[in-house]
């Protein structure tokens, strides 16, 4: 005779079982509900992560660090200038430009800011795109039929001045008012150590005949932009967990998307190593701590990265998900 309470308990027991099986399959890789990203332009791996006392990083290094993973073997194998750059970290496709410091350039693909705000069908405010260069905005938005305009960024520069500290000055009171969920500053190396905008040229201060007395001067501003970057990020990543928006509740990537030449920090935008050698800091919920990745990645799997944290879908990236970060 069959035991019929003893049947139903059986596949009540099974049912449970593949009820959890289902959820921890599922289970999200973050609890974060908010992203940080800042770039910062034109800084050689050497000059950073790669210089064995990190003179130039003390905050990244000492104090953020510790709390996340650091990448060793990012790279951009691509163009190596910063328009082209953004466009491929944002929209996890490699964008060769025929003119690659061209202002007129758009991705061809949607971004990160069109992902988000398509997945969280929050198009107003959500995402805020700070940069000290007019030129990034035609990088936050594509044309494609699925996306574009509709799920752009909020764009944020300071018309006065292209300086990293004059644009900086308007991210946090935006951020404290506004609380925007995906928030992207992107910052450059430059003279004066105030991190004016990257160029084609470098930096053309000099004339020609002038420019081993130069040299000297232009390198210390240099290493000084680098040192002020490094102070602004971890001011930011402080001052945002004292925002209960944001505290306990943000992934926060810190990267660079090309360097400078290896024996010459004048220029860039070749496929010299200290162009193309990169680095990353990847910190917040879901991520490993006091972690360090060796293993070989692109710039394009930032992207694809990004949607597997938040669990947002971005379908037309070609990039791979960086799984080594995750806990």
């Amino acid at each position: 005779m069959i035991n019929h309470k003893k049947t139903y308990l059986i596949i009540a027991v099974l049912f449970l079982t593949c009820t959890l099986g289902i959820s921890q399959d599922k289970k999200k890789i973050s609890q974060a509900s908010n992203l940080v990203i800042v770039v910062i332009n034109g800084v050689r791996y050497n000059d950073a992560f790669g210089d064995k006392n990190q003179l130039y990083i003390d905050n990244i290094w000492n104090k953020l660090r510790p709390l996340g993973t650091i990448c060793t073997r990012l790279e951009n194998p691509e163009l190596t200038f910063p328009i082209p750059s953004q466009m491929s970290l944002l929209t996890g496709v490699w964008h060769v430009l025929e003119n690659p410091v061209s202002i007129k350039n758009s991705p061809a693909f949607p971004t990160l800011f069109e992902y988000w705000n398509s997945a969280h069908k929050e198009p107003g405010n959500s995402c805020y795109f700070a940069s000290n260069d007019a030129a990034f905005e035609n990088v936050s938005c594509s044309n494609h039929a699925k996306y574009g305009a509709t799920y752009a960024p909020v764009f944020e520069i300071d018309k006065k001045s292209n300086e990293n500290n004059a644009v900086y000055e308007k991210v946090m009171p935006y951020i404290k008012e506004k609380h925007p969920s995906f928030v992207y500053l992107s910052l450059g190396t430059g003279i004066g150590g105030k991190g004016r905008v990257d160029d084609i040229l470098g930096h053309p201060v000099c004339k020609p005949e002038q420019k081993d007395a130069c040299a000297p001067g232009l390198l210390n501003d240099y290493y000084e932009s680098i040192i002020f970057m490094d102070a602004i990020v971890y001011d930011l990543w402080d001052r945002i967990q004292q925002v209960e928006a944001y505290k306990n509740k943000t992934v926060l990537l810190v990267l660079s998307v090309h360097g400078r030449h290896t024996n010459d920090f004048h220029g860039f935008g070749d496929k010299c190593e200290g162009c193309t050698q990169l680095f990353m800091l990847a910190i917040g919920p879901g991520i490993k701590e006091g972690f360090v990745s060796k293993k070989k990645r692109t710039l394009i799997d930032i992207c694809r990265t990004v949607g597997a944290i938040f669990d947002i879908p971005t379908p037309y990236a070609k990039g791979s998900i960086m799984k080594e970060l995750f806990e």
